[in-house]
């Protein structure tokens, strides 16, 4: 990567990223630490965010990794408090974890994981901001990007859960800007299309025979080499989170926008 994409533009600043441990979070994760911030990892998997925050390190960069739940309000407050104790402040927060399941038809799906699945990728986006924003309120700076998803548009057969979340987070991502106007907290959302990620080896992992399930496109996308890369949307994320993208906020960015790819390639070449 050019030394322009690694300059170190986030020097002094403190983000925190979910789902870090793999994927676009833990791309995000390396590339921001490159840039110079100073990094706070979380995810359920506690093997995973050790493994990124010691690589991390490995290059003179500074994180931690604190394992938690996000659809429990009560694990991000003891979140919130180790980033603080440890770093003093918190200026960027990237609300990236998510999952898939359930990938069948509503009348199949079972309540629970059907209802966990919003909790993960909808209420745990909340209750991240909910405990972050005191914080970046008071500093009177802050960045939140939320990952979200063109499922949002509600068509797919059997992605019911994660389709209603995803349209639910970009109406959070909204009204949470409109909110924080003049407070200087940025409230965004990234669409990253696409990407080579487990979570879609999930979706390619269904049987799909004797449903009206088809993910044919997703498996036609991952055989043709058209998979997205998470380094790619990493730097889409550097790019929101950075100072290019100081001035945006409200907004539902899409790795689609071929103009605002071409302008992140162009500032991040």
């Amino acid at each position: 990567m050019a030394d322009k994409a690694i300059s170190r533009k986030l020097q002094g600043q403190v983000a925190l990223v979910t789902g870090g441990g793999r994927g676009i979070g833990a791309a995000a994760a390396e590339l921001l630490a490159a840039a110079g911030a100073s990094l706070v990892l979380t995810a359920r998997s506690e093997e995973e965010i050790d493994a990124v925050a010691q690589r991390i390190r490995g290059k003179g960069g500074k994180a931690i990794a604190v394992p938690c739940d996000v659809s429990d309000f009560g694990q991000i407050e003891e979140v919130i408090e180790a980033a603080l104790d440890q770093f003093d402040r918190l200026d960027i927060l990237i609300n990236n974890a998510g999952l898939i399941w359930p990938l069948e038809e509503v009348v199949d799906s079972d309540p629970d994981e059907w209802a966990y699945n919003i909790h993960v990728n909808l209420v745990g986006p909340y209750n991240m901001a909910r405990n972050i924003l005191p914080v970046m309120i008071d500093q009177g700076y802050g960045r939140i990007l939320n990952i979200t998803s063109g499922a949002a548009a509600g068509s797919l057969i059997g992605v019911s859960a994660y389709s209603a979340a995803k349209a639910g987070l970009d109406a959070f991502t909204r009204t949470l800007a409109a909110e924080m106007a003049g407070t200087g907290v940025m409230v965004n959302g990234l669409k990253p299309g696409t990407v080579d990620t487990e979570m879609q080896a999930d979706l390619r992992s269904v049987d799909t025979e004797g449903t009206k399930l088809d993910f044919s496109y997703f498996h036609t996308a991952y055989e043709g080499g058209r998979l997205g890369s998470p380094t790619e949307t990493a730097r889409q994320i550097y790019w929101l989170v950075g100072p290019w993208g100081r001035a945006e906020t409200g907004k539902i960015f899409s790795a689609g926008d071929a103009e605002w790819r071409a302008q992140v390639d162009k500032d991040i070449s």
